[in-house]
């Protein structure tokens, strides 16, 4: 064996790699917008949260603050479990209509109405032409308050 011998396979490796695209790559990433929001779970507007798979849809701008590039979708997973999804679809971003919301018929999944790409409650893919899983954003609680940040 020659001592060149792994150049070849090293090379086709490297190529093989760089040429690995996804699906992923086809689509941009969700642009960034500041989110800090901060609700009080205690709230009669956030009924739907004192109960699991109950969810909310926070605007961009309102009274809890600043919501993300589309808003924030807060589902309970349970008491002490939150998790927080930007509206914002992941397939084509920049589209005027790739917005996800809640199903209107049964709450138990979210959908862009533009794409019919549909999320889990948990904002991962289960259908449509999404690339990649809703983005999801940190949630801390304090007692009857739920922060949401970026």
């Amino acid at each position: 064996m020659s001592r060149y011998s792994w150049v070849l396979p090293a090379a086709c490796a490297a190529f093989a790699l760089a040429s690995c695209g996804s699906k992923n790559d086809d689509q941009p990433a969700i642009p960034y917008a500041p989110v800090n929001l901060s609700i009080n779970l205690t709230s009669q507007e956030y009924t739907r949260l004192r109960f699991d798979n109950g969810a909310v849809t926070l605007p961009v701008k309102g009274p809890a603050g600043s919501g993300g590039v589309k808003g924030v979708i807060v589902v309970r997973q349970n008491a002490n479990s939150y998790l927080a999804f930007e509206r914002n679809c992941p397939y084509r971003p920049y589209d005027a209509c790739a917005t996800v919301s809640l199903d209107r018929n049964s709450s138990l999944f979210m959908r862009d109405s533009c794409c019919n790409s549909q999320f889990n409650l948990q904002g991962q893919i289960t259908g449509g032409p999404a690339p990649r899983p809703l983005k999801q954003y940190s949630v801390s609680q304090q007692g009857s308050q739920l922060n949401i940040t970026n």
